[in-house]
């Protein structure tokens, strides 16, 4: 909280007169030292709050994402051990015969023309 409203006073010179306007009250009077006092620990008590609830919600969803991560592990296995017992599958069947090839042989190098007088 402080560090936002340092920041927040430095940015405008107004700012910095009404806050040291108010420390100076609060140095010459018990009262609104006491009132100054209860309205900072009221902010830090809703600053510990706010963190706290946003610590739970953290908290949940990365519960949420490790139960997600280990349903798609579980998933993910299932699908090895299917494509596992295909390929045992197939391995029991005869072999076919070798596949054609779909693409003309290409050269991928192109020779460069020799110019000049060393042929």
């Amino acid at each position: 909280m402080l560090s936002l409203l340092i920041k927040d006073v430095l940015k405008s010179p107004g700012k910095l007169v009404a806050v040291c306007f108010v420390l100076y009250l609060a140095s010459m009077s018990m009262f609104v030292s006491l009132f100054l006092a209860l309205a900072v620990g009221g902010k830090f008590v809703q600053t510990l709050k706010r963190k706290a609830k946003a610590l739970e919600a953290a908290e949940a969803e990365a519960e949420r994402a490790r139960a997600e991560a280990e349903r798609v592990a579980a998933v993910e296995a299932q699908k090895q051990a299917t494509a596992a017992a295909a390929a045992a599958a197939a391995a029991v069947q005869p072999e076919a015969s070798a596949p054609t090839r779909q693409y003309a042989k290409s050269a991928v190098v192109i020779p460069l023309k020799r110019t000049g007088t060393h042929n």
